[in-house]
């Protein structure tokens, strides 16, 4: 069979070539698979929304354990000085038996001093509102009943010490004696040297007595 024979015989009974189908075209499943892409967005911000969850949860069992082993704070006290007793119980907080309200001390709001104990009781009614420890002066008030005659922010004590917040009682008489603390020294001063009648006490305690007495406030020395 010649060439020409051939080319006829290929172009079939109408004398045509046959032509190639079409390439098919892609669907667009097909397209987002063949790019790499995910099938829509949703599968992204749900992936995104589940690791933000489980971040929370990590953080918050995080949290948990953190509080459970935390070392926890309690309240201190201080001995020198202890507040709001009721005189029902007849003692403070701490040692009942060093800074219970001695019996007899009278009623009413008053101040309350022991010099065997060395201790002072601002008390308010039926409620000892702060007891303190104090040091004795060298000359010593008798037991009795008193009212303050006085009050001055600063003087000079009869042992030629400076002393703050001076409440003074018994001015009638020829021995004047009073609550002070002694200038310079913040905690209970030493015992003094020199002849005085004040009773000496940390500076915080003689403010606190300071500020709770008023002239007429009864003092009681048992």
């Amino acid at each position: 069979m010649s060439p020409s024979d051939s080319a006829r015989s290929g172009a079939g009974a109408g004398g045509r070539r046959a032509a190639a189908p079409p390439p098919s075209t892609p669907t667009r499943s097909e397209a987002r698979q063949a790019s790499g892409r995910p099938k829509s967005g949703r599968g992204a911000t749900f992936s995104v929304l589940m690791m933000t969850i489980a971040a929370l949860v990590g953080v918050g069992v995080l949290a948990a354990q953190a509080e459970a082993t935390a070392p926890k704070v309690r309240a201190q006290s201080s001995s020198a000085s202890t507040t709001k007793t009721s005189t029902k119980s007849g003692s403070s907080s701490s040692d009942s038996s060093a800074i219970a309200l001695p019996a007899n001390s009278g009623s009413g709001t008053r101040i309350v001093y022991s010099p065997s104990t060395k201790r002072v009781w601002l008390v308010e009614g039926s409620t000892v509102e702060r007891t303190m420890r104090v040091v004795p002066g060298t000359i010593a008030a008798s037991a009795g009943s008193y009212t303050v005659s006085e009050k001055t922010p600063g003087a000079t004590g009869g042992d030629n010490v400076q002393v703050l917040y001076v409440v003074r009682f018994n001015s009638g008489s020829s021995t004047t004696y009073g609550f002070d603390a002694e200038a310079n020294i913040t905690g209970l001063p030493p015992a003094p040297t020199g002849q005085t009648s004040g009773i000496r006490m940390a500076q915080l305690d003689a403010q606190a007595l300071y500020e709770f007495a008023s002239v007429g406030t009864v003092v009681v020395i048992v």
